[in-house]
């Protein structure tokens, strides 16, 4: 009687399955453990269109003191119960833009230096007004600190604040609640700081003809070395305390600028640091040479 060799498939899957965080019901041939595999996917799913959404800050959850922001938000999809409410940009109160009406609209004194949109939204939250705010929006002439907080200082024509009843107040109001917590960002006077000029280089120049047109070359000489600069008309924008504060805390954390600002500042701050270390060395260079250095892309 002769033997054939028989192949036999063992099942050796030792994959391991995650188990349930919590007594799941009797679903039949579904089974419960792919049903909580389902279930915790749709959620991620969920959570990744939200990250966008605007934030709706209810100002009944500020009910300690004024200096803690709301902790509860929600998140908004359809903005169209919203559309009506006043809409506020960080340009409003900064004290860096001139007073226009695209740019600062309340004196500088009670304005900040670097005022963002999730401050505003955690101060009209704290004064009881309804908060919406949208990190992603952006004032055209503002465009490295986006936020836009929409905030509903009247219901039904009444003011919801009785201490508030135009925009400026609300304006005001709001910088107002900034200043007690950022102290260091309240302007002071002087607002703009001297900053000294280096004197233009202007070469005379010496007439090469005869004494008999040295007259005309002494008027050309004059022109030449008092050259008229034209003189800047109105009042310079003011410029924020040294040092300023890092990136990160000037603009808001969605801005685009951020990454390549980063970036530009730690290549200033190597700069300065190989400058600082040539200059304390103060060894003379060699006569008649010269170092070039030559970077390839």
């Amino acid at each position: 009687m002769s033997r054939h060799a028989a192949i036999v498939e063992e099942f050796d899957d030792d994959t391991d399955l995650p188990l349930p965080s919590r007594s799941l019901p009797n679903t039949g041939s579904r089974g419960a453990i792919l049903e909580e595999i389902a279930n915790s996917d749709d959620d991620d799913r969920g959570g990744e269109s939200d990250d966008e959404a605007p934030e709706l800050l209810d100002p009944s959850a500020v009910g300690g003191p004024a200096l803690q922001p709301s902790v509860r938000d929600t998140r908004v999809t359809d903005i169209t119960p919203f559309k009506k409410w006043t809409c506020i940009y960080p340009i409003y109160i900064d004290a860096k833009r001139p007073y226009a009406t695209g740019a600062r609209r309340i004196s500088r004194s009670k304005s900040v230096w670097w005022p963002l949109s999730k401050d505003i939204a955690d101060a009209c939250s704290r004064l009881g007004l309804g908060t919406l705010h949208e990190v992603n929006k952006m004032h055209p002439s503002d465009w490295e600190n986006p936020g836009r907080v929409r905030v509903q200082w009247k219901k039904d024509g009444r003011p919801v604040n009785s201490n508030i009843r135009t925009k400026k107040q609300l304006l005001e109001t709001i910088s107002f609640q900034i200043q007690g917590i950022k102290t260091d960002n309240v302007p002071c006077e002087p607002y703009t700081y001297p900053q000294p000029v280096p004197p233009p280089n202007v070469k005379t120049t010496k007439s090469k003809t005869g004494t008999g047109k040295s007259t005309a070359g002494g008027q050309a000489s004059k022109t030449k070395s008092n050259p008229k600069f034209p003189q800047r008309t109105g009042r310079p924008l003011p410029s924020p305390p040294e040092p300023q504060p890092a990136l990160k805390s000037r603009v808001s954390a969605h801005s685009p600028a951020l990454p390549a600002g980063v970036l530009i500042e730690t290549i200033r701050a190597g700069m300065n640091a190989t400058e600082g270390q040539g200059a304390a060395g103060g060894l003379p260079s060699g006569k008649g040479k010269r170092k070039v250095v030559r970077v390839r892309g």
